[in-house]
C-alpha cells in the first residue's frame, strides 16, 4: 500500500505533461486530460496531480462553493447542523465551502485506501492553509461512491435525491480541529 509521503502532489499549471492515467470513468478521465487546463484557465477549478514512478495514480479538483439553506429539506435541518458547529453565533443563510468537483484515482491503486488518504490531505489543506475561511467540503457523490464518502465522514444533506445519479453531500473540516 502507498503511503501519501511517498507521492508527488502538485498544483495542474498550464505547461504541465499529462502522464498515463485511466480510472475506468471516461467522464472523469476526459475531465483531467482534457477539460482541467481550460478550467484552470477559465478560474473554475484548481485540479491537483499525484503521481508516482512516472504515472499519474489520482487527481483532485476543487471550486469555491457553500452551504445553504436552500440545499436542506427544512429550515430545521440546516439549523440542526449549523448549530452542531455554531452554538452561540450569529447564524447566516450560507456558510463557506470547498467543492470537491473531480476525484479519481487510478484502476490499478483503487481499494488500497489511497482515496481515504487524499481526501485526508484535502481536509488538512483547507485547516492548515485556508487562505479565505471555508468551514465546509462538499461533493455530488456518484451513486458508486457514496459508501466511500460516508466511510470518510461525509453527511448528506437531504434525502430527496436518494434515486439521483449524484447525491450532494458534505464535511464539517471543524470536526477535525478547535481554531
Amino acid at each position: 500500500m502507498l503511503n501519501i509521503s511517498q507521492l508527488s502532489i502538485t498544483r495542474l499549471s498550464q505547461t504541465h505533461t499529462f502522464l498515463p492515467f485511466d480510472c475506468s470513468d471516461s467522464d472523469l478521465n476526459e475531465f483531467l486530460l482534457r477539460d482541467s487546463k481550460h478550467y484552470l484557465t477559465k478560474l473554475l477549478s484548481v485540479t491537483y496531480i499525484i503521481e508516482y514512478n512516472q504515472q499519474t495514480i489520482a487527481f483532485f479538483s476543487v471550486s469555491n462553493d457553500k452551504i445553504s439553506i436552500e440545499q436542506f429539506e427544512s429550515n430545521r435541518g440546516f439549523k440542526r447542523i449549523i448549530q452542531s458547529v455554531l452554538p452561540q453565533s450569529k447564524h447566516y443563510k450560507s456558510y463557506p465551502a470547498v467543492k470537491l468537483g473531480r476525484f479519481a484515482v487510478h484502476r490499478d491503486f483503487q481499494n488500497e485506501k489511497l482515496g481515504s488518504q487524499l481526501l485526508d490531505y484535502l481536509k488538512g489543506m483547507f485547516i492548515t492553509n485556508n487562505k479565505t475561511g471555508c468551514q465546509y467540503i462538499t461533493v455530488d457523490a456518484y451513486s458508486k461512491s457514496l459508501r466511500f464518502y460516508v466511510k470518510n465522514g461525509f453527511k448528506f444533506f437531504t434525502e430527496k435525491d436518494t434515486q439521483d445519479d449524484t447525491r450532494q453531500m458534505y464535511f464539517s473540516l471543524l470536526e477535525l480541529t478547535f481554531i
